[in-house]
């Protein structure tokens, strides 16, 4: 049951991630594109939040013990 619960908890934030991803892309393409300090803010916005889920997964997979043999996940793998 453990490894259904890892798996279930990655499946989530993976999901979770996914769905603020679509939100920020219709709200980046929703803008004014006459306005480009408008644009730029939303692309700050995403980056953001892009680094964010790359540093978090990065740390995951750092705290994550591998099996004995195994080699290391890859940091671009969830």
């Amino acid at each position: 049951m453990p490894d259904q619960d890892e798996s279930e908890r990655e499946f989530n934030a993976m999901t979770n991630r996914l769905i603020k991803r679509e939100q920020l892309r219709r709200a980046a393409a929703d803008l004014n594109s006459t306005s480009p300090p408008a644009l730029e803010n939303a692309l700050a916005s995403i980056s953001a939040e892009v680094t964010e889920e790359a540093a978090e997964r990065l740390a995951l997979a750092k705290a994550r013990p591998s099996p004995p043999g195994s080699p290391a996940p890859h940091p671009s793998k969830p």
